[in-house]
């Protein structure tokens, strides 16, 4: 229905400013690439003067003599003051994309707080269960929510959930018990790229034979 509107609408600008082909494209999103992750948290970033923000190009350089926050910023340098935005998006390392939009909660001369979210895009995910995760670059706690199928499986490990029994809702993958009741949570630890580990602390909403719903967080370590 959008689409046919837009659509409309272009024709009837046409129709008034005179054009032979549309100028803007449809507004279809970009598809993810296969077998990505994706995940939005909240996060609070700080910079000590004279650092840069690891995995990032984010340098804050500490207070000017305008007392105002010096950062340099996509190569630039960047005087900001409290709720000014600081913005970047990368590669901290092979398979993650990450974009920080966030805005300056403080700073003086030893450090620069920053406060806003980050969107985190892991491809090609291998998924490894188990191990020790290793000393972490930058490490983000995103909220999730999942609603999954019977025989679906729990996105970045290897547990899927095969529907109800007596005990509770049954899962296969888990170490151990196999079966959670409604409320009974469910962790998860495993690396899903060479650099990446996740942890999932999540709980039982609701479950029935042909469904399970899943709450929790999704805890992702990019590693140094």
């Amino acid at each position: 229905m959008f689409a046919h509107r837009f659509v409309l609408l272009a024709s009837v600008l046409c129709s008034v400013v005179g054009c032979s082909t549309l100028p803007i494209p449809l507004p279809f999103a970009t598809p993810l690439p296969p077998n990505t992750l994706v995940y939005t948290a909240p996060t609070t970033l700080t910079i000590k003067a004279g650092a840069t923000l690891p995995g990032t190009t984010l340098v804050y350089l500490g207070e000017n003599e305008n007392k105002q926050a010096q950062m340099i910023v996509s190569g630039y340098i960047a005087p900001k003051q409290v709720a000014d935005t600081v913005d970047w998006q990368g590669s901290p390392v092979p398979n993650v994309n990450l974009k920080l939009t966030t805005r300056v909660a403080s700073f003086d001369k030893n450090a620069i707080t920053l406060v806003g979210t980050a969107h985190i895009e892991v491809a090609n995910i291998v998924i490894q269960p188990g191990g020790t995760p290793g000393a972490a670059m930058l490490e983000f706690s995103a909220p999730v929510t999942w609603s999954l199928k019977k025989d679906e499986l729990i996105p970045g490990t290897k547990i899927v959930y095969v529907g109800a029994a007596p005990e509770g809702a049954q899962f296969l993958g888990l170490e151990g018990y196999p079966y959670r009741k409604q409320l009974d949570s469910l962790q998860y630890l495993g690396r899903i790229s060479p650099k990446v580990f996740l942890r999932l602390d999540l709980r039982v909403v609701s479950f029935s034979e042909n469904n399970v719903v899943l709450g929790g967080t999704a805890n992702i370590r990019i590693e140094q």
